[in-house]
């Protein structure tokens, strides 16, 4: 029997369990004390690891949309794509209307009614109260362990609720900080976003001191849950964002610079840049023994488990688990999707921003546009594709609109998705498979090493040019291609890490958001605001 086979019977018999005993809880139901019966008797140390830990991972992907950090609609991924300038989700004539939903993206027109941000504001607080009522747990049965395995099960659970947090203060900025399983969420104000900031970065540094310093994508023990290396890489993000992130009057384009924002990092006072090139370190030099693929399509092949550069994953296998991968599912033609034996939707693809940016149709073209998006002349095992019409299906990259409706690309426009490998064992129109998808990985550690550096008043070359020269053309985009400038940094971000989730929030850093300054943060939900008078609607939403 296969551990995967073997961690799927532990996982899921406690989901199952929760949810047999639980029949009414709602997947985005916000009150903490919900998500766990207080029926269940727990009788080992290992029944209790299931309950208390194991099961918190069920959480981090998803079958149900509005839920999980990626693979579905309507959430977290969502906010953090389609309200950057990367992808839109263009109207197809009567297909993706929804209401304006995806256009409101885009245009940065989102209000306190945005389904995506009510989806991500009730998911993310629904898996703090799972880790809180965790927490209760493992007090409760504290004597079913040594002191060493209670310590460590804590600062899991803790290291996932800080994770939700990081998601929370990134979105939202000002949140309820709710740690105890007999308090609300609809009871408690938020907290200003330093305070929330300061609460995470003091749960991590509690947290690694005490995870074990070992893989996370690879099969084995501590597969798909958080180890020390997982909680550096939340620590690197929380520094190199630490100037947007601690400021509460994120609405008046004043910073406080990173080499004045002084950080704890174990006893040892850093600036913000310093942290990030400190747990940069401790990522490079750990057990874990992460390094670079030799190419970037290992890190998303169908069997992705062991790939040495991921470093935290969502665990995915058609037979096993239930998380979806919709991504794909939702930007191929459907014809293109159904000769790969898949389902498609027709929807999502590349602004003529990211075409400019990977070089699209020049003579420097960034070789990673053929491995992130489809384009042009359609071809299923090296045959151009041809519908029923008799045509042969060709995607236009460059008629892309946020409304298509009477184009004649209408169903044709921009170029699509494609940096996952196709998967032919994926099932369920393909959003089921083996790819397990890539959360962090090591070229953005390499990539924030290497503008720390810059800002830090350092050269990053060394780092910027690690991932950089992995790829054989550098694109017209990059100012002076060869020399790491914070410009230069920005564009490879785009570059590499395209699809991956992190577009929002590097654009913000990076002074990029065309948008007003209110809007780089989402509003506080209305039906949170209904629910919780404690609460206060953030700046510009009011």
């Amino acid at each position: 029997m296969s551990f995967r086979f073997v961690s799927f019977l532990i996982r899921s018999a406690s989901v199952l369990c929760i949810l047999s005993l639980c029949p009414a809880c709602s997947f985005l139901e916000e009150d903490p004390r919900s998500g766990q019966p207080d029926t269940l008797v727990i009788t080992s140390a290992e029944a209790l690891q299931r309950q208390a830990v194991l099961a918190l991972y069920d959480h981090i992907g998803a079958n149900t949309d509005g839920y999980g950090l990626q693979g579905t609609y309507r959430g977290v991924y969502d906010l953090q794509t389609f309200a950057s300038d990367e992808a839109v989700i263009p109207v197809r004539g009567g297909d993706w209307l929804d209401g304006g939903l995806w256009t409101d993206l885009h245009n940065a027109a989102w209000t306190p009614d945005n389904e995506c941000c009510e989806n991500a504001w009730r998911y993310l607080f629904r898996l703090v109260g799972l880790c809180n009522h965790s927490l209760k747990m493992l007090d409760n049965y504290a004597s079913l362990l040594t002191e060493e395995q209670l310590a460590a099960s804590r600062a899991e659970v803790r290291a996932v609720r800080a994770l939700a947090y990081t998601y929370l203060l990134d979105l939202f900025a000002r949140v309820p900080l709710v740690t105890a399983d007999d308090v609300s969420v609809h009871d408690i104000a938020q907290s200003e976003r330093s305070s929330v900031f300061a609460f995470i970065w003091s749960e991590l540094q509690d947290a690694l001191g005490v995870l074990p310093d070992e893989r996370s994508n690879s099969r084995g023990e501590y597969y798909g849950r958080i180890t020390r290396p997982v909680v550096c890489f939340l620590l690197m993000k929380m520094a190199i964002n630490a100037e947007v992130w601690t400021d509460d009057d994120w609405t008046d384009n004043i910073r406080t610079p990173g080499t004045e924002i002084r950080l704890d990092c174990g006893g040892v006072e850093k600036n913000a840049w310093e942290a990030v090139l400190l747990y940069g370190e401790e990522i490079l030099l750990s057990a874990a023994a992460y390094d670079l693929c030799t190419s970037q399509t290992n890190c998303f092949a169908v069997y992705n488990e062991d790939a040495v550069e991921n470093i935290f994953t969502i665990p995915m296998d058609p037979n096993i688990y239930r998380n979806r991968f919709k991504n794909l599912f939702r930007s191929l033609h459907y014809q293109h999707a159904a000769a790969l034996g898949y389902g498609g939707e027709n929807g999502s693809c590349a602004t003529l921003r990211t075409l400019d940016v990977f070089g699209y149709g020049t003579p420097v073209q960034d070789t990673r546009f053929a491995t992130s998006f489809f384009a042009d002349t359609v071809k299923v095992n090296g045959v151009p594709l041809v519908l029923s019409s008799g045509d042969t299906l060709v995607y236009h990259p460059r008629e892309v609109q946020t409304d298509l409706t009477g184009s004649p690309f209408v169903a044709t426009a921009g170029a699509r998705m494609k940096k996952y490998a196709f998967d032919p064992g994926g099932i369920f129109d393909g959003q089921l498979r083996n790819s397990d998808i890539v959360l962090f990985r090591l070229a953005d550690v390499w990539l924030m090493i290497a503008e720390a550096k810059v800002r830090n008043g350092q050269t990053g070359q060394w780092e910027f040019d690690l991932v950089r020269l992995r790829e054989p053309l550098a694109t017209a985009t990059l100012v002076e291609p060869r020399k790491a400038t914070l410009q230069n940094i920005y564009y490879e971000r785009w570059l590499e890490l395209m699809w991956e989730g992190w577009h929002r929030q590097d654009q913000i850093r990076f002074g990029c958001y065309d948008a007003p300054a209110f809007r780089t943060v989402f509003p506080i939900p209305q039906t949170a605001l209904h629910t919780n008078t404690h609460l206060t609607q953030n700046k510009g939403y009011e």
